[in-house]
């Protein structure tokens, strides 16, 4: 009896053109924050002191562009999902972050500038997301459903990657609720300052991460996390640039310890991942 190999499962129309709006959006965010970081009462949405953490913030949305560029390339859902995971996690805690803290945008700022971003934001998030996310999340778990293919001989995580992506995922996870969740206490997990806007927002990366690394982990292949592990190693690289940049860390306290640990680990389970899927497979033997 033929063995029933399960269909390929193309990216959907609505998927796509929720990456192309969202990739836009996303990489103009990171770049204004990332290169602006000391003048976001000029030109983000608002204003972000320190401004390291309007840096690690870019450097977020840089990695989740990333996700989304080298996602709208790929055809087969199975290609892409992990990836979704990170942006439809953190498009949720982010709109829900904006309606908790409205008051700090820059909705009636004189300078047009800021006005253009805190509008266009609040548009994105408070407007267009509520519409767009249901049909989303219901094609992420509609197709999350489908079976895939069978990974061919050799294709599947070594044991050791896989237990460090649930390890990282869950310690990203936990890390990103508290602060979202508890953002006064968070002096007892970040290195920095943090207001309470910031510290969700922070939370809200952290915990998409930790969602996509558990989702890397069920995958158990390597092409399947392809486009993740590129957005976990721009994170790692930029966050660490960031730390540079802005040498106001003190590494020796145990939210510092705690940062570079999840970071390195980050880079380490990204620079893997990237180079497993690189790996010529033996499909022949």
């Amino acid at each position: 009896m033929a063995t029933r190999t399960p269909a390929f499962t193309p990216v959907t129309m609505s998927a796509s053109l929720f990456m192309r709006a969202a990739f836009v959006f996303v990489a103009a965010a990171g770049v204004s924050l990332f290169v602006l970081s000391e003048q976001t009462s000029d030109f983000f949405a608002w204003t972000i002191k320190p401004s390291i953490t309007a840096a690690f913030l870019g450097g977020g949305y840089l990695a989740v562009a990333t996700a989304l560029g080298l996602g709208l390339r790929e055809s087969d859902w199975a290609s892409v999902r992990v990836g979704i995971w990170v942006v439809a996690t953190g498009l949720v805690s982010i709109l829900i972050a904006t309606l908790l803290h409205l008051d700090k945008f820059h909705l009636h700022s004189p300078l047009w500038t800021a006005r253009v971003w805190a509008w266009s934001w609040l548009f994105l998030y408070v407007s267009l997301l509520p519409g767009l996310l249901p049909g989303l999340l219901a094609a992420v778990w509609t197709q999350w459903r489908q079976p895939a293919a069978t990974p061919v001989a050799g294709a599947a995580l070594p044991a050791g990657l896989r237990i460090s992506q649930w390890l990282l995922g869950g310690v990203m996870a936990a890390i990103g609720a508290t602060l979202f969740l508890t953002p006064a206490n968070a002096e007892q997990l970040w290195p920095w300052s943090l207001t309470p806007l910031t510290a969700r927002m922070v939370g809200s990366f952290y915990l998409a991460i930790g969602v996509s690394l558990c989702a890397a982990a069920r995958e158990n292949e390597y092409a399947r996390i392809r486009v993740a592990n590129f957005a976990y190693l721009v994170f790692a690289v930029l966050q660490f640039v960031t730390a540079l940049r802005y040498p106001v860390v003190d590494w020796g306290t145990r939210p510092g310890l705690l940062l570079a640990a999840v970071l390195l680990a980050l880079f380490a389970i990204g620079s893997i991942g990237i180079r497993g899927g690189l790996k010529p497979r033996d499909i022949g033997k």
